[in-house]
């Protein structure tokens, strides 16, 4: 196995100093760091809260490298290092005491363009309006809907934009993915899905914007905009997962019962 360690890192002075640390100590154990995405490396080790991970897995183009992080944020769902344990992991790694687990990806089609997303991806405008949509699902029309717009989640982006959102908690072993209305609007005039949905791992979203709305909305994957003059986006499972290094098996339930519940 190569000893060459990606590490991504935010601009936080913390974050620095926490990235100073974890070097050298790699460097004790043998390592060597790279600073720039190395296609070699044996991890990609990433510094910061969740946005951090998520930008690195992106900047990565989706590598297949398995990633871990430190926590040096907020709430850190994919963190799972604890700045104060950073030589206990190094530890634990060199000596191949983890796991790897496969995390699914969403797959989406707009035109001609393909784009990735960990979390999930979103649909809704961008000026605080009403989006009309229509929705299919496997090539079957399953209703309208009107309201903010519509989130489509993996497992473990289940606990993000989805669970504000009132959507279900996936546990991120499951086989599947979820489609949840964001603040649905109910009148004389206007139908709208009702209730999260949950979709077996090979099912395929389609959505349409009406004609009406599209000039104010957008699509969003993990956070980011993508601009397109195309108005219909069609979801699945990607092919391609994230390998992410797990050290205690229980670090999810953990994280569901310290930073969520």
């Amino acid at each position: 196995m190569t000893k060459i360690i990606n590490i991504f890192n935010n601009k936080s002075r913390y974050s620095k100093n926490i990235y100073n640390k974890t070097k050298s100590i790699l460097n004790d154990f043998g390592y060597e760091v790279s600073s720039n995405y190395n296609p070699n490396a044996c991890l990609n080790l990433v510094i910061g809260g969740d946005g951090t991970f998520l930008n690195a897995v992106k900047n990565s183009k989706f590598s297949t490298i398995p990633f871990i992080g430190i926590n040096t944020g907020h709430l850190g769902f994919y963190q799972e290092v604890s700045p104060d344990n950073i030589e206990d992991f190094v530890k634990n790694f060199s000596e191949k005491k983890y796991y790897i687990e496969k995390l699914p990806m969403l797959e989406s089609r707009i035109g001609r363009n393909q784009i990735n997303a960990v979390n999930e991806v979103v649909v809704k405008s961008n000026r605080n309006q009403i989006v009309r949509l229509r929705l299919f699902i496997d090539g079957n029309f399953i209703e309208n809907f009107s309201g903010d717009g519509l989130i489509i989640s993996t497992p473990h982006g289940s606990t993000a934009y989805n669970l504000s959102s009132n959507g279900a908690i996936l546990h991120q072993s499951l086989e599947g993915f979820q489609l949840t209305p964001i603040a649905p609007v109910f009148s004389s005039l206007n139908r709208s899905l009702k209730s999260p949905i949950i979709l077996p791992k090979n099912a395929e979203i389609e959505i349409n914007v009406s004609k009406r709305d599209n000039y104010h909305t957008v699509f969003l994957f993990d956070g980011n905009e993508f601009k397109s003059n195309n108005f219909k986006i069609t979801t699945k499972i990607s092919n391609k997962e994230l390998k992410k290094l797990i050290l205690n098996k229980n670090h999810y339930w953990t994280n569901i019962k310290n930073k969520l519940l």
